[in-house]
């Protein structure tokens, strides 16, 4: 949360002290809920994990418009558990929870070409946080994932005739390549892997109701597929004992944020 309130107030302070006259700044806190679906496969396709579960969490954003250009910046924190179901190296099911935090910060611009539609670019960070519990079948994991995320797309602003205005975006994405590091309950060495580049989408919708100026509704969907990881060395006290993978993964996450915008 610090680090969203300390981007938050940066880019509110540069916003006011460097606008004109006709320019102008809007910030916005919100309580989201995101609902997370993570699924791994083998080389074959065959699933291997399934996680699932809703992550409550909180956002903050400012934007800072100027004529036909907004800058905006956007920061969001999940923090909970989700299901797990997979299986050990031997093929037995584990069931167990998936202790998760996610947190996404966003900063980049748009152009408005039309009273009513704007192309825009952002950069994003996201860094997830996996403490996947053990069970009496098998050892818990630690993993802790970070990657950046290009996105590029439109978004459409319309007004209802009185009742509200309402507005949709769409956007492709481009990941770098994912740095992960894994922890095996003390059981073996940590151990670094990289996943390949990755390609996704996201979409969303927003209201905000007439009769309420300074709430509003936003919906959003995201879908992203990493391939497999090379292959990494494995030790055990130093000691070589085999190798590990990220296997293929896609990513899907439904979010529901309720604004309060000032």
């Amino acid at each position: 949360m610090k680090v969203i309130l300390r981007v938050a107030s940066t880019a509110a302070i540069l916003a006011s002290l460097t606008q004109p006259a006709s320019a102008q700044w809007q910030g916005g806190a919100g309580l989201s809920a995101r609902y997370l679906t993570n699924t791994e496969y083998d080389k074959s396709g065959r699933l291997l994990v399934r996680e699932e579960g809703w992550l409550p969490g909180i956002s903050a954003r400012v934007a800072y418009q100027a004529s036909e250009l907004t800058w905006f910046t956007e920061g969001a924190i999940y923090d909970h558990s989700i299901q797990y179901h997979g299986q050990t190296q031997l093929g037995s099911a584990v069931n167990s929870t998936t202790s998760t935090q996610l947190t996404h910060l966003r900063a980049g611009g748009a152009y408005a070409f039309t009273d009513h539609y704007a192309a825009f670019a952002a950069l994003e960070w996201e860094n997830w946080t996996r403490d996947i519990r053990g069970t009496q079948a098998a050892a818990g994991l630690q993993e802790k994932y970070s990657t950046r995320k290009l996105l590029a797309g439109v978004q459409g602003k319309w007004d209802m005739a009185g009742a509200g205005a309402i507005a949709a975006d769409a956007a492709v994405v481009r990941a770098e390549p994912e740095r992960l590091r894994v922890g095996f309950s003390g059981l073996l060495d940590p151990a670094s892997l990289e996943t390949k580049w990755s390609t996704g989408v996201q979409i969303g919708a927003s209201i905000r109701p007439a009769c309420a100026p300074r709430l509003e509704l936003r919906t959003a969907y995201d879908w992203i597929r990493v391939a497999r990881s090379d292959d990494t060395p494995v030790t055990r006290n130093g000691q070589f004992i085999g190798t590990i993978a990220q296997p293929e993964h896609v990513k899907r996450g439904i979010t529901l944020t309720a604004w309060y915008i000032f």
